[in-house]
């Protein structure tokens, strides 16, 4: 049952930066052609923009990492059940790698939208550290399945 889940989080985790791509290309496309209008970072809704992704990809970041320990910690305390245990690792693996991808593919886009602003292409890029450190793999997901001091559950 762990293959399952890493597999399964494995395709979400690749998933995410197969969309960072599709969006980038797209979005270049999109850009390239005039199919879309290009926002000044300097009007309100360029500023708009940028808050907006600014702010989600700080919150995502450090939300989607630190939020995920305490829920498998507290999951950990609370069920003895394996499967169980095992099942919601599985559901937050997938809410924690949404999360923070959702971010990178935003920074993308914004990038694009807003003619080529760096700064949201340091966000994507910070998003993208942040994916980085949901990488999902079998030793990762003993070491978080196991408790302080005691040998991995799985």
């Amino acid at each position: 049952m762990e293959k399952k889940i890493n597999l399964t989080l494995n395709c979400v985790y690749y998933g995410f930066y197969v969309l960072v791509a599709a969006a980038a290309g797209l979005m270049w496309y999109m850009v390239k052609n005039q199919l879309i209008e290009v926002v000044l970072p300097q009007t309100t809704a360029g500023q708009a923009i940028q808050y907006v992704v600014i702010c989600y990809v700080i919150a995502s970041v450090a939300g989607g990492l630190y939020g995920f320990k305490k829920i498998i910690d507290k999951a950990k305390t609370t069920l003895t059940d394996k499967d169980m245990l095992l099942q919601k690792y599985r559901n937050w693996g997938i809410a924690r790698i949404s999360v923070v991808g959702v971010g990178a593919v935003t920074g993308i886009i914004a990038f694009y939208l807003m003619g080529g602003y760096t700064s949201m292409l340091w966000c994507a890029g910070i998003s993208l550290i942040g994916l980085y450190f949901c990488k999902p793999t079998m030793r990762k997901m003993e070491i978080e399945l196991s408790t302080d001091g005691e040998q991995p559950m799985i």
